[in-house]
């Protein structure tokens, strides 16, 4: 069934593979859209207040919240104890159980990529929940490799000026040759020092391999 809502996942038949992987989370992250229009016009909502569960809207609010904090990032373990802390039941797993049905609306068994690493982490998903921590998840990886990015931009600069230091400045005047020395520290996490400097570029011309930590 293909959703005519960009930020809904596809779901076919009875086998759904979830948009994220094990690892995929959104830490750090503090905020998620809330699209007011579709919840409000829901069936979850009209359901729950034809139904006289108006509680059972504040509980999947909840559920929705700690969903973007789980990883995957959107997804909930299938596991009554586990849900009903989440849901803020804390012990009263037969209140929690009185209430599963409402709360979860719209959530369903979903296959994890790499779950043969979590077997025994059984995971339910939404497909708009999922949507949402999908598009997010996007963002946050660009932003994290934007920052991977400008860090290493700033790691040639620094190798080039000590390149410049110890007059070596042909090497300076190579983008190859400073990336590589740039990378090369990185990789050992040391400081671009002159002598950490000088010995990267010894060993990445095939030089010495000697590092004085500083």
């Amino acid at each position: 069934m293909r959703s005519d809502h960009p930020h809904e996942t596809e779901v076919i038949g009875d086998f759904w593979e979830y948009p994220l992987a094990f690892g995929d989370t959104l830490s750090s992250h503090e905020w998620v859209p809330l699209h007011i229009n579709r919840l409000l016009t829901s069936r979850f909502v009209a359901r729950a207040l034809a139904e006289g569960r108006r509680a059972d809207i504040g509980t999947a609010l909840l559920l929705w919240c700690e969903a973007f904090r789980q990883d995957p990032a959107g997804t909930l373990p299938d596991n009554d104890f586990e849900l009903a802390r989440l849901a803020g039941f804390g012990a009263d797993i037969e209140g929690w159980r009185a209430a599963r049905a409402g709360a979860l609306y719209g959530w369903r068994e979903t296959h994890i990529v790499n779950e043969d690493s979590a077997s025994d982490n059984p995971r339910l998903g939404h497909p708009m929940i999922a949507g949402i921590a999908r598009d997010m998840h996007r963002r946050k990886r660009g932003r994290d490799q934007a920052r991977t990015e400008g860090a290493k931009a700033v790691a040639r600069t620094r190798v080039k000026k000590k390149l410049l230091e110890i007059n070596c400045t042909r090497a300076a005047e190579s983008a190859d040759v400073v990336t590589a020395i740039a990378d090369w520290l990185g990789e050992r996490d040391l400081y671009i020092t002159s002598d950490n400097v000088r010995a990267a570029f010894e060993a990445t011309r095939g030089g010495p391999k000697l590092v004085q930590f500083q």
